[in-house]
């Protein structure tokens, strides 16, 4: 699975150490609802040794947080000739143990980049995500996300061992967990990491505006809102809004407003629940963005063509190719403004409308309306951010998803404003590069718990006439 792990690093503002050897290594890590990632660094060498992505394996208990939160009040099973740990426990060493194998993988790829003779050594972690992830990684209840006010039990901002983290014990908020099995302590007995090892968790702003967020603020040079005399060293005052947003299963939007002479800078934040249809979980053929998958759609001659991933047979399509492949079937008059499919469809088994693409893929009349949902949810965030900025912002677009975005398609099917194109700016996997900073700089991690602590979260759901705009949103 392809997984975006490059993304803009933020200034570190502390000189490089250069009395520290190359060996001494850290290792940031980001925990995505969908996807996780880990990558090596020497801190010496303030240099990326290594990298290893892999899909969440608490996929298999929901592929969203909602599920997922869902199944965590569950108790163990017992009664039968096993008995099955409880929701709390299988969420917790799941990804624990992910962890564990990740960070043997890492430092193995790692071991071949530094000089002959030279070991790697664990001396400090960082691990970042949203709310919901973090909390199964420290064993933190998570009953209170499932339902208003969503509160959650912890916002992190805290420093632990490696051992406290495995052991589900890294915080006092940390609930009790069932015995790991005997094929977990085996990992965790081989651990490449000393228990005695700090993890650092980056501070979250509320229940569903984590720590990834922040983290991401960091990449898009977003400055703690205040008077200028505030601003670090090495920072500049920003004298334009600046939006950023990671576009994904639960889409974060965060704007930066700055001073100006009646009122003092500030950060509004807000997620949307997009659904995975821009993972295309939820699609009749979608797949990730790897070999195979259809990610560009055009129509030329009268006929469809379709740019497939590695250049073979196509497999599916991912979700990337799924805005280009319905912004053309929209622009060629195959949907009309409602999304309903008009011209060269065919007829499922169920009697529902579908176009294909090759004879393996096509898209289903459901498939437009998920994705139509989905962009409805993303629009409406950015839209109200727009409203609350006194200037056009700079665009800060973050993820795997909103990298590979064709940014014309999307505005064709209204995802994305149409003003916000030419003021677009890239970060990649801007979550994973903040926490990377954060492993060198004490600094930075000072700044990440002011910025969340003068960031103000909206929930959308309670803004007046939201319903109203969503719902206006859905049409192409």
């Amino acid at each position: 699975m392809e997984i975006l792990t490059e993304g803009v690093m933020p200034a570190i503002p502390e000189p490089v150490d250069a009395e520290c050897s190359p060996a001494n290594i850290g290792l940031s890590v980001d925990v995505g609802t969908t996807t996780v990632a880990v990558s090596a660094w020497s801190i010496g060498m303030r240099k990326q040794l290594a990298t290893v992505a892999q899909k969440n394996v608490q996929i298999k208990y929901g592929y969203d947080v909602i599920r997922r939160i869902s199944f965590a009040a569950r108790p163990p099973v017992t009664g039968s000739a096993e008995t099955v740990e409880s929701g709390p426990s299988a969420l917790h060493y799941s990804i624990i143990t992910q962890l564990e194998k990740m960070f043997g993988q890492v430092l193995l790829a790692a071991s071949t980049r530094l000089p002959r003779g030279m070991n790697p050594v664990v001396s400090s972690i960082v691990i970042t995500g949203n709310t919901t992830m973090l909390s199964f990684v420290c064993a933190v209840p998570v009953s209170g996300l499932a339902a208003a006010p969503f509160t959650p039990a912890s916002l992190f901002d805290f420093t632990a061992t490696w051992g406290e983290v495995r052991s589900g014990t890294a915080c006092v908020h940390s609930e009790n967990l069932d015995k790991p099995t005997t094929e977990m302590l085996k990992i965790f007995n081989a651990s490449v990491i000393n228990s005695e090892t700090p993890v650092y968790f980056p501070p979250c702003i509320g229940a569903f505006i984590g720590a990834d967020t922040v983290c991401a603020m960091l990449s898009a040079g977003f400055p703690v809102p205040g008077a200028l005399s505030d601003l670090l060293p090495w920072e500049s005052p920003l004298t334009a809004p600046r939006l950023l947003a990671d576009v994904g299963t639960n889409s974060e939007i965060a704007l930066y407003i700055p001073d100006s002479k009646d009122y003092a800078g500030r950060i509004l934040c807000t997620s949307a629940a997009a659904g995975p249809a821009f993972e295309a979980a939820n699609i009749s053929c979608g797949m990730s963005a790897v070999e195979g998958a259809i990610d560009r759609v055009a129509y030329e001659d009268g006929k469809l063509i379709c740019r497939v991933i590695g250049g073979g047979n196509a497999k599916g399509i991912c979700g990337s190719g799924l805005v280009s492949a319905i912004a053309t079937l929209y622009e060629n008059k195959f949907l009309d403004k409602s999304g309903v499919m008009i011209k060269k469809y065919a007829m499922l088994g169920d009697g529902s409308r579908c176009i294909e693409f090759t004879p393996a893929v096509y898209i289903s009349q459901q498939d437009v309306r998920n994705l139509q949902l989905a962009k409805s949810a993303v629009r409406t965030g950015l839209q109200y951010m727009l409203e609350k900025t006194p200037s056009l912002p700079v665009f800060c677009i973050a993820g795997a998803f909103g990298t590979k975005l064709p940014l014309k398609s999307a505005i064709k099917i209204g995802l994305l404003p149409e003003e916000l194109e030419k003021r677009t700016v890239h970060l990649g996997n801007a979550a994973l590069a903040g926490a990377t900073a954060l492993l060198f700089s004490p600094i930075l991690r000072k700044k990440c718990t002011e910025l969340a602590k003068k960031s103000y979260q909206v929930n959308l759901a309670a803004v007046p006439e939201f319903q109203m705009k969503f719902l206006n949103s859905i049409d192409f």
